[in-house]
């Protein structure tokens, strides 16, 4: 009987094993497909659960280690005194807007206090610009509107002339144009500006210089400009026949001078010339060159 049993297993474990072999053929069982399924699928939620678990503690760390300042290393003094740091100040809150409501019984700003037109703002004083800037040249034009005269200017020299036997330096005369002594003064410079003319020849430019009276206007033209001048003083002096020392005199007349003047020179009278009329005429002042005209009006 043992022999039979035995014989009877044999065929049972040779069926068991044609069944996995025909499983394996035909493919997996559903319930191992599902049991392989099931623990994919737990495997994932734990590595899910894991990673979540994960970046929370990472965040947390973040937040923590914002939150925590970071201490600044205190820099080593470089002197022997530190001044203690001045605090910052914190901006100012600008006010909010009122409530509309508000505006109502609010106290309105003080308007700021116009200022008095009454009384002006000092302004800077400006640099004074010399009324009679002196001027860098000869004179190139002389109006005297009294006697009708408005010549041009030329400058002249001097030459040697015999007289009675003595050589004398003689003053040159300019034909048609009055003469600017070259050594004189330009107008506006401190010192004497002398011009002369012919009388009865060669233009005739100061024939009525004779008539001129005390405040006469006299107008000498240099860079441009106009210089202004008034009649001082006007005479005659006797040249023909006068003594050397007279006559040296009468030469002082058109010298140099310290203060500013035109003087004016030409021969008298008109049929000859043994005479000299000298003008003198000061820079017109406003005010005294009126000062002097009231009086010639007063003596005429």
């Amino acid at each position: 009987m043992n022999h039979n049993l035995h014989s009877q297993e044999k065929p049972s474990i040779s069926r068991w094993g044609r069944r996995v072999l025909d499983g394996l053929r035909q493919g997996p069982p559903l319930s191992i497909i599902l049991i392989c399924l099931g623990a994919l699928l737990l495997g994932l939620g734990l590595l899910l659960t894991y990673r979540n678990a994960g970046r929370s503690v990472g965040t947390t760390t973040l937040m923590l280690a914002a939150s925590t300042p970071t201490a600044t290393p205190t820099p080593l003094p470089t002197a022997p005194e530190v001044s203690p740091k001045s605090p910052t100040p914190s901006p100012t809150p600008q006010p909010s807007s009122p409530h509309p409501l508000a505006s109502a019984t609010s106290t309105p700003l003080p308007s700021p206090t116009p200022l008095s037109s009454s009384t002006p703002l000092p302004s800077p004083t400006p640099t004074p610009t010399p009324v009679r800037p002196p001027a860098q040249s000869p004179p190139t034009r002389i109006v005297i509107p009294k006697i009708g005269v408005d010549a041009r200017v030329v400058e002249v020299g001097w030459k040697l002339a015999n007289q009675k036997g003595e050589m004398v330096s003689v003053w040159e005369t300019a034909d048609n144009a009055a003469g600017f002594h070259k050594t004189s003064a330009f107008p506006g410079n401190p010192g004497n500006t002398v011009l002369s003319g012919h009388h009865n020849i060669q233009g005739e430019v100061f024939r009525y210089l004779v008539d001129l009276d005390l405040g006469d206007e006299i107008i000498l033209y240099a860079d441009g400009r106009a210089y202004h001048y008034a009649v001082e003083d006007n005479f005659i002096l006797q040249e023909a026949g006068a003594s050397a020392e007279q006559r040296h005199r009468n030469a002082q007349w058109i010298a140099p001078t310290e203060d500013e003047r035109l003087t004016l020179v030409t021969c008298w009278p008109y049929w000859t010339n043994t005479h000299r009329v000298i003008v003198i005429a000061k820079p017109e002042v406003s005010g005294q060159t009126s000062e002097v005209r009231h009086q010639t009006s007063e003596k005429e």
